[in-house]
């Protein structure tokens, strides 16, 4: 979990989060979350592989890129997200495809959450999905250039995601 301050009053801890009030009188209170890894994944066909499960925060089902809360001691974020590909989308990759793009703020004015951002392009090797019992996700592919169509036209809402959708389409038109 992310830095816990011992002047702060914890308001709650939870499974994967932490509530804290800082110096226990201020307005605001802060979420103090396991740091995340995200990874766009195109195969040799253009498809990018979405994630498409059912998320209580947004009461709805969100399409989105594979992701994984860096929750395994040990692990790097590499190879956490390498692995969290396996799970969830079923596809096995070397770790020598993968690119990584720094990280980002999940929700800087509230949330102590640090994404890394992965990329990986090429032939992967299916091996079926290794989901918990509690999940349910769906793989969805995409060609990646409707894929940046939709992240235009809002209909994929994840920050996260698009962030890395238009990253890759600047790469393709050889701005970044």
């Amino acid at each position: 979990m992310g830095k816990v301050n011992s002047n702060d009053k914890v308001i709650y801890e939870g499974h994967l989060t932490l509530v804290q009030r800082p110096n226990g009188t201020s307005v605001y209170d802060v979420v103090v979350s396991k740091d995340a890894a995200i990874m766009l994944y195109i195969d040799e066909e253009d498809y990018v592989h979405f994630t498409k499960q059912y998320r209580p925060a947004m009461e709805k089902e969100v399409l989105a890129l594979p992701a994984e809360t860096l929750d395994k001691d040990g692990f790097s974020p590499l190879e956490v997200m390498v692995e969290g590909l396996e799970e969830e989308c079923g596809v096995s990759i070397g770790k020598k495809l993968v690119k990584y793009h720094g990280k980002l703020n999940s929700t800087d004015g509230h949330d102590t959450e640090y994404v890394h951002l992965f990329s990986a392009k090429g032939k992967g090797k299916y091996v079926g999905q290794r989901l918990e019992d509690t999940e349910k996700i769906e793989v969805v592919k995409i060609l990646f250039e409707e894929t940046y169509q939709m992240v235009l036209r809002n209909e994929i809402e994840g920050a996260k995601t698009g962030f890395l959708i238009l990253r890759e389409k600047l790469s393709r038109e050889g701005a970044i």
